[in-house]
């Protein structure tokens, strides 16, 4: 059963094609003017990015890479990376997740609490509780990964504590 969802400010879209425990495979589309999300790594899973329309661009490590359709590159585990429209046109590509583990959580979370601030970013306080949903599976470059250790739980722990956490649980 294919899942879809959308972040309204920007107009991206994931369309969750197939998941297993050991992968999952999705469909995005980036707008034009579209950049995907901000730096991060994956610390468990290796990513396969597969163009299928558009150019796609890729920063993974020290890396720049511009994808073809019909071209891939896989993204070890651990590694920073992000991804982006080419050119000023929509992109349309295909990744692969491997293992699953919590992506489809995390991004259809992220999205949803972006939607609800209608913003291309969720509130903080949203964003600290799914990233913690996932602890230790992903993690932001721009921020030292002490932050997000040990100060996005206590940032949760404010967040429950005063009923500011909209973001579902993961597995509900």
């Amino acid at each position: 059963m294919e899942n879809k969802i959308e972040l309204k400010a920007t107009g991206e879209t994931i369309t969750f094609t197939k998941s297993t425990e050991d992968y999952a495979e999705m469909i995005v589309t980036l707008p034009a003017s579209g950049d995907g999300p901000p730096a991060h790594r994956h610390v468990f899973q290796t990513e396969l990015f597969e163009a299928i329309n558009g150019k796609l661009g890729l920063d993974c490590g020290d890396k720049k890479v511009v994808l073809e359709p019909g071209q891939s590159f896989m993204v070890p585990a651990n590694t920073f990376h992000r991804c982006y429209a080419v050119d000023g046109t929509e992109i349309k590509f295909k990744a692969t997740f491997a293992p699953a583990l919590g992506i489809e959580y995390l991004l259809t979370e992220m999205f949803d609490a972006c939607n609800r601030n209608n913003s291309k970013d969720p509130s903080v306080i949203d964003a600290c509780y799914i990233l913690h949903q996932v602890k230790g599976e992903y993690y932001l470059k721009e921020l030292p990964q002490f932050v997000q250790q040990t100060i996005f739980p206590l940032i949760v722990i404010f967040g429950k504590l005063f009923g500011l956490v909209k973001a579902k649980p993961k597995g509900k």
